[in-house]
């Protein structure tokens, strides 16, 4: 990676992250409440059998009204739970919101013993976490690269959550980057790039 695009990535990863902290309690539940209408009336939400998303840290875009809205509709729920010996994602099956514990980031993630591994292939959706994306599918994430692995041998829809602000005219990439296909934020759905879904 050369230092030019590293330096611009965490510029955008330190904005990103201040404008979050930025956002009010009241104007990131109406944002969410918004998201979650137009997913529920997005068809390929609702005829998506096996769903995986993330479980949200306090920044970002809740999660746990999506994950109930799809048990709703009889979905089987996959969460990411992180291996950080092995620098990968192991996913799970998720039933209820009992049984979470904090994982190796701090993230929340079916405790060791309730897990019930789905293979990561078997996807049809994947929510995606992120701190800022463009419009050809362009994202910049947490720099862990763990969902870069997964989403590399998936040929599921993915869909990134986002507020607006975090929609930017373009994101530098990298060739192991995965490109987005969608981004949902409060003000509807944005398909990216060639995608037509």
């Amino acid at each position: 990676m050369s230092e030019a695009l590293l330096l611009s990535k965490i510029e955008i990863r330190q904005s990103v992250i201040r404008q979050r902290k930025l956002l009010s309690a009241e104007k990131k539940r109406l944002a969410e409440i918004e998201m979650l209408k137009s997913l529920s009336k997005w068809d390929l939400f609702k005829n998506a059998a096996i769903v995986h998303i993330f479980l949200a840290k306090t920044a970002e875009p809740e999660t746990r009204q999506i994950i109930e809205l799809g048990w709703k509709y009889g979905k089987q729920i996959g969460v990411p739970c992180i291996l950080p010996d092995k620098l990968e994602l192991f996913h799970s099956q998720l039933n209820s919101f009992d049984n979470l514990s904090a994982g190796s980031l701090g993230v929340l993630e079916p405790s060791a013993e309730t897990r019930i591994e789905l293979s990561p292939k078997i996807f049809e959706l994947i929510i995606v976490p992120g701190l800022a994306f463009d419009r050809n599918g362009g994202r910049i994430g947490y720099g862990k690269g763990y969902y870069d692995k997964f989403l590399a041998n998936s040929s599921a829809f993915l869909l990134a959550l986002a507020f607006d602000f975090q929609v930017l005219d373009r994101v530098p990439a990298e060739p192991h980057d995965i490109s987005m296909n969608g981004i949902l934020t409060e003000t509807g759905l944005i398909f990216c790039g060639a995608s037509n879904k």
